[in-house]
């Protein structure tokens, strides 16, 4: 007897705010949400890698503006496909502040007209 997947995961891009193609991951989903297995878009947004000073200095692995240029294409796909979206940390180092910051810009995209 063939196995059946339990789930399908979709990993545009190993990390929030590094940039991915929308249209590839929208054929993806295309391909892969209709035949019924719970399927999610799943990333990463979060690493130490780039040792103390991120963490020492508060700042964030990428710009805002690249975080909300993520954000937006992925907030697209999750509307159009209905699928989830889970990624873990936020900004890089996962700070309080920082998780914050990508629910502040989730909220902002969020709240934009035809996003409503």
């Amino acid at each position: 007897m063939a196995s059946q997947p339990i789930c399908q995961i979709i990993a545009p891009v190993g990390m929030l705010g590094y940039g991915f193609d929308e249209e590839l991951t929208r054929y993806e989903l295309a391909h892969m949400v209709p035949n019924g297995i719970p399927t999610a878009i799943i990333l990463d947004s979060g690493s130490t890698d780039s040792g103390p000073q991120k963490l020492a200095l508060g700042s964030m692995s990428c710009p805002r503006s690249a975080y909300a240029k993520d954000l937006s294409k992925l907030l697209r796909l999750v509307h159009t496909f209905r699928v989830p979206l889970i990624f873990g940390s936020a900004g890089g180092d996962g700070t309080d502040e920082h998780v914050k910051e990508i629910g502040e810009i989730i909220e902002q995209i969020a709240a934009e007209e035809g996003n409503k």
